[in-house]
């Protein structure tokens, strides 16, 4: 629990420095909007260990079922827009100057929020078919214990099969857009987030299936892998940013910025500026990232 603890917050310390930095390039190049969003889903992440831990009954059993697969889809709904939003950016830039449909801020968070929604839909439509309950679990003759039922079974992880295509749907985007310039690279920070994030679930998922009559190992491995993917994205994906905000200022100018720009994009790359979100444009996403 003091790892899910230390999760939030610094989760909630990453998102007060970014609000107190919400206008300067480094947090406007990373998508507000999604950053936001995304920092939303890690924290709701970190919060399942509490309803995984709690003492169970049909509320917390229903909370657990249903938040499971909303705090996932959160982020990686966020993230596939992202991935999906530099790939047409650069696809586009490619053959024209044309700048590439529904890539602003607000495109960005309806698709996000349709994403999450199909999740809503599906976290209800299995509560309502299997209804949430505590029961008490026999592992042996002499020990009972009081468990939610979707627990014992594999059901608990059909919450998560959503949020799974969209984590392999974000992983396909973060290998498609590998070869970035290193001026926009914040597409390979999300493939580290993605393909760590793979190895972490690769390994849970066998665990989680072979311990069904080991509740205990079975809640303590589903928080470890949780949170621990919600360390992933913070250390992957905002880490770098946080590092320019506090120990890198000058890296945090416009001015400076620009002369980085002339430095490092290649000439060959498209002029057009398409606008990242809330104004910001491509030549800013480099200063992390």
């Amino acid at each position: 629990m003091s790892f899910a603890t230390f999760g939030i917050i610094l989760t909630c310390s990453v998102v007060v420095l970014f609000i107190k930095f919400n206008d300067t390039p480094v947090v406007k190049a990373s998508g507000r909007e999604l950053s936001y969003v995304l920092l939303f889903g890690v924290f709701l992440c970190f919060c399942m260990t509490y309803l995984l831990i709690a003492k169970p009954n049909d509320i917390i059993c229903g909370a657990q079922k249903f938040m499971i697969g909303i705090s996932f889809a959160t982020c990686y709904a966020a993230l596939m827009i992202k991935t999906n939003r530099i790939a047409r950016i650069f696809n586009s830039g490619k053959t024209s100057a044309k700048r590439p449909s529904y890539i602003s801020p607000k495109s960005q968070l309806v698709f996000t929020v349709a994403l999450v929604g199909i999740q809503v839909i599906i976290s209800t439509a299995f509560i309502v078919a299997s209804p949430p309950a505590s029961i008490r679990h026999y592992p042996s003759r002499e020990e009972a214990q009081l468990v939610c039922k979707s627990l014992v079974n594999t059901s608990f992880m059909l919450g998560l099969a959503y949020p799974i295509f969209l984590m392999i749907l974000c992983t396909l985007y973060a290998i498609k857009t590998r070869k970035i310039p290193e001026a926009f690279n914040e597409a390979k920070f999300i493939g580290f987030t993605m393909y760590t994030t793979c190895i972490i679930w690769l390994a849970f998922i066998p665990i989680y299936l072979t311990t069904a009559n080991n509740i205990e190992v079975r809640i303590t491995t589903t928080c470890f892998a949780i949170s621990l993917s919600g360390f992933v994205v913070l250390a992957c994906l905002f880490s770098p940013k946080v590092y320019i905000v506090l120990f890198r200022p000058e890296r945090n100018k416009p001015q400076g910025k620009m002369l980085q720009s002339k430095r490092k994009i290649p000439s060959a790359m498209p002029s057009s500026s398409y606008n990242t979100s809330s104004g910001a444009t491509c030549t800013e996403s480099k200063i992390m990232l």
